[in-house]
Parts: structure tokens; sequence; C-alpha cells
């Protein structure tokens, strides 16, 4: 990984009390790594969404609806300058949620998305966790989702679960940019499929690696290694632990062997977890981010 430079943040907003609680973690790094945030708005018009414009108005024509977001996307935009004193701009655009938000992510290169999970609007879920699932698996850039549990902003304590797959280091660096930030501590929890004795040697390894990168960054941490096949729930049950308020787990997969955190397994994940999660999408050829070198073998 050639490192993980904040430049510009994107939220999607849909004016629910978790889009507006990401947008706060949002306006938060965004003033940390002095990035530049854009907010932005997908219409995607249904009998469901019109509360969301104008609750008094149950049908209204699309330039109107757009004359409407557009109001309250710059409303909410000025506030957040004024809070965070970072520069935010606004895109509307009209489609299908996951899609734009990644269309939108890549027209603008932007480095990190943050958005919430579970958001509502009046009793009616409008942007619902299979939108910010399929947003995690589509976008080539980081994703950060926000569920409501998720009320303080910062990121203290951040849990790193590590499997056997080469892909598992990449996010290391990220865990590390994110901590060098924050002044954050780095919980490594180690998830070895196999405690076969040739297995765990290689595994001890791998973490003995990880442990390096961390020391060399000069930040704290913690390490413990915890045998199990469902590595998923062993990371949101490990998390309360070590007061986690992120963990970070990459998207196409954590286990080639259980596939933990592939499809509905990975909804899980981030539709569930009480604290944000930091999702990666793995780079191939990039596997050797870490020098393995300075690890000494068993």
């Amino acid at each position: 990984m050639k490192g993980f430079n904040v430049k510009r943040i994107l939220v999607p907003i849909d004016f629910s009390e978790t889009s507006l609680l990401a947008l706060e973690h949002a306006g938060f790094m965004a003033k940390l790594f002095k990035a530049d945030l854009y907010l932005t708005h997908v219409i995607e018009i249904s009998e469901y969404t019109y509360s969301i414009y104008d609750p008094a108005v149950k049908f209204l024509d699309l330039d109107e609806i757009r004359k409407i977001v557009i109001e309250k996307l710059d409303e909410l935009a000025k506030r957040t300058r004024k809070e965070y004193g970072v520069h935010v701009n606004t895109i509307c655009t009209n489609g299908r949620i996951p899609r734009d938000i990644v269309d939108t992510s890549k027209e603008n290169a932007i480095d990190l998305i943050v958005m919430g999970t579970h958001g509502a609007s009046g009793s009616e879920e409008f942007f619902i966790g299979s939108n910010a699932h399929r947003t995690v698996t589509l976008s080539a850039c980081p994703v950060i989702t926000v569920q409501t549990h998720a009320k303080k902003t910062g990121f203290r304590n951040i849990l790193l679960p590590i499997d056997n797959t080469l892909h598992s280091r990449q996010k290391v660096d990220y865990a590390i940019e994110i901590a060098k930030h924050y002044h954050s501590k780095i919980h490594v929890l180690g998830l070895p499929e196999s405690n076969a004795d040739e297995d765990m040697k290689k595994f001890m390894i791998k973490l003995e690696a990880v442990e390096h990168a961390i020391k060399k960054a000069g930040l704290t941490y913690s390490i413990e290694t915890i045998f199990s096949k469902n590595i998923a729930r062993e990371a949101m049950d490990y998390a309360p632990k070590v007061n986690a308020d992120l963990t970070v787990i990459m998207t196409d997969h954590e286990s080639n062997l259980t596939g933990m955190f592939l499809g509905v397994r990975a909804k899980q994940v981030v539709n569930h977890s009480k604290v944000p999660v930091l999702s990666i999408k793995p780079v191939e050829g990039e596997y050797d981010s870490i020098d393995l070198s300075a690890a000494s073998p068993f």
C-alpha cells in the first residue's frame, strides 16, 4: 500500500440520524486530516421516500425535489464549515443509491467514504443497511460505516483483526495512519484458522511483523490470539472488551477458508457492529506492505 492519504471524504446524506452522525465523524476526521468534505444525496424516488423531502406533500416532481435537496444540503454544508473549519462541497444526483455513491466517489477522486448503515426517515427505512453493504462491496476506496450506537466521535481504540491470509496485512497501514492522527491504541486480535503447530508458527511470524510495524510507528498496542472458526463474530464480540470505537476489516475476504467476511457475513459485520467499521478492498500485488524480514521466525 502506498500510504493512506485522506484528502477528500465523501459523506452520503439522506438527512437521517445515522447519516448525520456519519457526517459528525467525517467532519472530525476532515479537520484532523485537513481534508475536504463532499456531501452527496441520491434521489431514488418511491412512494416511501417522499417524506424525506417534504412530509406535508405526498407527490413532488423531480425538479422540486432537487431544489429541496440542494437547499437542505447547502444548509448542512454551511453548518459543517462553521463547526469544523473545513471546505465542504455538495452533490445531488438521481439514480440508484449504491451505484451513484460509488460513481460520485470516482468522479471526485474520493479517498474515503463515511456513511450510516441504518438511517430512517419517519417510520420508513430509507438509507438501509443493504445500501451500505452494496456500497462497501462496490467501492474501490475504503468505506467507514457508522451505526446509531457510535455517538462519540474520535477513534481512541482501534480493533485490528488479523487472520491467515496475505490480504490481511494491507489494512495494518490504514490502522496505523488513523491511529497516528487520533492518538489511538491499536488492539491486534490474532484469529488463526488452524491451531496446528506449523500453521501457528507461520501465523505468529505474521503477528510479529504486525507488532513491528506498530512499534516502528511509535504507537501503543495490545495483542491477543484467539482460535476461532467464525472470525467475524469473534471480532464483534471482542470489540467491547477493549472499548474499540473502530474495527478495520477487508471487504473481499478475511478468510479464504471460512469466508466469514464474504457476502451475507460481510453484511452482518457492516450492519451489526456496534462500533464504526473501516472496510478496505484488497489491492493485488501489495501483499508485502509489512516487512516480514523484521520478524523473528520461530
